[in-house]
């Protein structure tokens, strides 16, 4: 779900700070571990019903794995915009919010990855709180800002 929303992203980043995005193969390569690795992640959300503790070493593992290629990404985002000529408009303030959301959601996943934490906050708010800053911190803000510029044509002034 979260792919398309960090190709928006992708779009949108180089389009305001009006320079290439940083690191393209880069930025790739980690859009393809993100998809790979995220096929197999969602183990970690069984950790205590019960799995054998090979399992459970095995999702503890690719969770943190896949928060590489996230990182790689928020990197290169951020890369991008380093010395960038900045046009600030509405769909970069959404763009760069997604940037932030992402990183609390990411960094509570790492939380949610490691196997004695997780046995604590299993059902609770914690969990849930990680869930939408993905999803809805992530799916959300990207596609306001992409709909922000489809509605009001600022792709042709940029």
């Amino acid at each position: 779900m979260i792919l398309p929303a960090m190709g928006a992203i992708s779009e949108i980043i180089p389009t305001f700070s009006q320079k290439q995005i940083f690191g393209y193969v880069a930025l790739i390569a980690s859009t393809m571990a993100i998809a790979f690795v995220g096929y197999l992640v969602w183990g970690h959300h069984m950790f205590t019903a019960g799995m054998s503790g090979t399992a459970q070493y095995f999702f503890s593992l690719l969770t943190f794995i896949v928060a590489i290629p996230s990182a790689i990404k928020v990197f290169n985002w951020i890369a991008t915009l380093y010395k960038g000529s900045i046009n600030v408009q509405t769909p970069l303030y959404w763009a760069v919010s997604f940037i932030f959301v992402f990183l609390i959601g990411g960094l509570s996943g790492l939380v949610l990855g490691a196997l004695a934490a997780d046995v604590h906050v299993h059902d609770t708010a914690f969990v849930v709180a990680h869930f939408h800053y993905i999803v809805f911190g992530g799916t959300g803000f990207a596609f306001c800002c992409n709909t922000l510029l489809v509605s009001k044509n600022l792709w042709t002034h940029v």
